[in-house]
C-alpha cells in the first residue's frame, strides 16, 4: 500500500514537471511570437529578429533612398519621389503578419518544440509606382547619353586618322525591368541600364578623301589624285579625269608596249634601254625603244602604236602624238579629258594622260604580275607574270629621293614613275607622280597631278606629294 503511494506520487512529480516544462516552452514559444523568424526577408533585407513593426519602418526607409544607376561609367540617381513611388506600411504590415500566422497553430507550436527549422520566408512590399514617370525618366536619359556611332576622323595636322567611336543605345524595356526591381528592393539599391552597342564604323575611303582634300585646299592649281585598293577594288578620286601632260610618267606607257611588242625576254641591250629610261628618266633611251622595239625602226609609229594600244585598253586619254624631245607642231588629238570645257590644265599637246587613265595602267601590271587581269586578256600570250614582275622591279629601282617616295616609311617598296613640266605658252607647270605602294596592310595604286599656270616651287610642291603619300599610306595601314 506504501508503494503504491510512492508511485502515485512520483507520477504526479513527473507530471507535475512535464506541464512546468511544456508551460516553460510555451512562454518561450508565446515570446518567440513576438518578433520575426529567422531567414525571413522583406524586400530582400532580413527581418529576422524584428517585430513586424519594425520591419515595416526599416522598410519604409530603405524603400526611401535613391536608387542608383549607371549608364556605362556614367552615375545616376533615380529618387523614388520622381516616379510616384508610395510604399503602403499597413499592406506591407499585413503582407508580413500573413506570412507569419502559420506560427500560431499547434503545428507551429509542436515545430517550435521539436525546434524545427522554417522554411525561409520572403515577403515582397505592397508599393506601387507610376510606370509613365519610369518610362519619362529612361527617355531623358537616352536622349542625353545615347548616341549613334561615330565614324573615324582625319587629322590632317599629324596625317592619322582617329579611331571610330562605337554607338550606344538605351534598352527600355530591359532597363525597365532592371530598375523596377530596384525600386522595390531594399537592400539592392542598385542598376546597370541596359545598353545596346553598335560596332565604330571602320575607317572608310571617304575619311582619306576628305584627308587629301583638306591637303589640298591651299593649293591654288588644279590637283588630281586616284586610289585603287588592289585587294577590293575600292577607288577614290580627285579630279580622276582632268588631262595632264604625260611627261616621263608615259614611259610607263613606253615600258609595257615594249615588253609586248617582244617575243622572248628582253635581252642584254633591250633590257639596259628599260632599265635607263625607268630609273634614270632617259628620254633618248624611251626614243630609242618607241622607234627600234615598239615601232619597228619608225619612232612615230611607235607612238601611234602606243596610243592605239592604250585606247584598246580602254585608257582612251592617254597618248604620245610625238616621240620626246621632239620640236615639230604636234598634231591634234582629241580625247575626252581635253575636250572638258569645266577645267583646263593646259596639258602638253604632245603627250597627255590622267590620274585614272595612269592608275589604270598601273593595276593592270600588278594583275599581271599575280597571272591575270587586262593585259592578260586584252593580248593574250603577249605578256607573262614574270614580265610583268620585271615591270615592276624596274619601277621600285626607280630612287629620287622625293614625291612619293619623301612620304612613305623607310623600307616600304614603291614601284612608281615620276614627271614634271615648265610652265610654257602651251602648257601649265605640271608635276606628278604615279605608283604602286606595297604595304603590310595591303598594295594600293596612287598617283597624282599637281599643275598651275604659275610655278610651283618644289619646297612647296614636294612635301605636299609626300603629304598625300604618308596620308594614304597611314589609311591603308590604319
Amino acid at each position: 500500500m506504501r508503494r503504491r503511494r510512492r508511485s502515485r506520487m512520483w507520477l504526479i512529480a513527473l507530471i507535475g514537471v512535464g506541464l512546468a516544462l511544456l508551460g516553460w516552452q510555451y512562454l518561450r514559444y508565446r515570446a518567440s511570437l513576438e518578433v520575426l523568424p529567422a531567414g525571413m526577408t522583406a524586400a530582400g533585407m532580413d527581418v529576422g529578429g524584428m517585430t513586424p513593426e519594425q520591419a515595416v519602418e526599416s522598410l519604409k526607409a530603405a524603400l526611401s533612398q535613391p536608387v542608383r544607376l549607371t549608364y556605362q561609367d556614367q552615375a545616376l540617381a533615380l529618387t523614388p519621389e520622381s516616379v510616384a513611388f508610395r510604399f503602403d506600411p499597413e499592406g506591407t504590415l499585413t503582407a508580413i503578419q500573413e506570412a507569419v500566422a502559420w506560427r500560431e497553430t499547434p503545428e507551429g507550436f509542436l515545430a517550435f518544440l521539436l525546434q524545427r527549422e522554417p522554411e525561409p520566408v520572403a515577403v515582397e512590399p505592397v508599393a506601387n509606382f507610376s510606370p509613365d514617370r519610369l518610362d519619362g525618366f529612361l527617355n531623358q536619359v537616352a536622349r542625353q547619353y545615347d548616341r549613334p556611332p561615330q565614324p573615324p576622323v582625319p587629322l590632317p595636322e599629324t596625317l592619322t586618322f582617329r579611331d571610330g567611336l562605337p554607338g550606344y543605345e538605351l534598352d527600355h524595356e530591359a532597363s525597365r525591368v532592371r530598375v523596377a526591381a530596384a525600386l522595390l528592393s531594399a537592400v539592392d539599391r542598385q542598376a546597370d541600364l541596359v545598353i545596346r552597342t553598335e560596332d565604330a564604323p571602320p575607317l572608310e575611303m571617304a575619311q582619306l578623301q576628305e584627308m587629301l582634300e583638306a591637303l589640298l585646299a591651299d593649293f591654288d592649281g588644279l590637283p588630281s589624285i586616284f586610289v585603287k585598293d588592289l585587294q577590293t577594288g575600292e577607288e577614290l578620286e580627285i579630279n580622276p579625269d582632268v588631262a595632264y601632260a604625260g611627261m616621263s610618267i608615259l614611259k610607263i606607257a613606253v615600258m609595257v608596249e615594249t615588253y609586248r611588242a617582244l617575243d622572248q625576254p628582253p635581252n642584254v641591250e633591250e633590257t639596259k634601254l628599260l632599265t635607263e629610261t625607268m630609273t634614270l628618266s632617259g628620254n633618248f633611251t624611251a626614243n630609242l625603244l618607241l622607234r627600234d622595239v615598239i615601232g619597228g625602226g619608225d619612232a612615230y609609229q611607235g607612238v601611234e602604236t602606243l596610243t592605239l594600244s592604250m585606247r584598246y585598253l580602254g585608257l582612251v586619254n592617254t597618248f604620245m602624238a610625238t616621240p620626246y624631245d621632239e620640236e615639230v607642231v604636234p598634231p591634234t588629238i582629241v580625247t575626252p579629258a581635253n575636250s572638258r570645257t569645266d577645267v583646263n590644265s593646259r596639258p602638253d599637246p604632245y603627250m597627255q594622260t590622267t590620274a585614272r587613265d595612269m592608275g589604270l595602267l598601273l593595276e593592270m601590271i600588278y594583275q599581271c604580275s599575280k597571272g591575270g587581269g587586262t593585259l592578260m586578256v586584252a593580248y593574250p600570250g603577249a605578256f607573262t607574270p614574270e614580265e610583268c614582275q620585271q615591270m615592276l622591279d624596274m619601277m621600285a629601282d626607280n630612287r629620287i629621293g622625293g614625291l612619293f617616295e619623301d612620304g612613305l616609311p623607310e623600307g616600304t617598296r614603291l614601284a612608281h614613275k615620276h614627271g614634271w613640266i615648265s610652265n610654257t605658252e602651251l602648257t601649265d607647270f605640271t608635276i606628278g607622280d604615279a605608283g604602286i605602294v606595297f604595304t603590310p596592310g595591303g598594295d594600293y595604286v596612287l598617283v597624282a597631278f599637281l599643275s598651275s599656270p604659275n610655278w610651283i616651287e618644289w619646297d612647296y610642291a614636294n612635301p605636299l606629294m609626300a603629304d598625300i603619300a604618308t596620308a594614304t599610306y597611314n589609311y591603308f595601314n590604319h
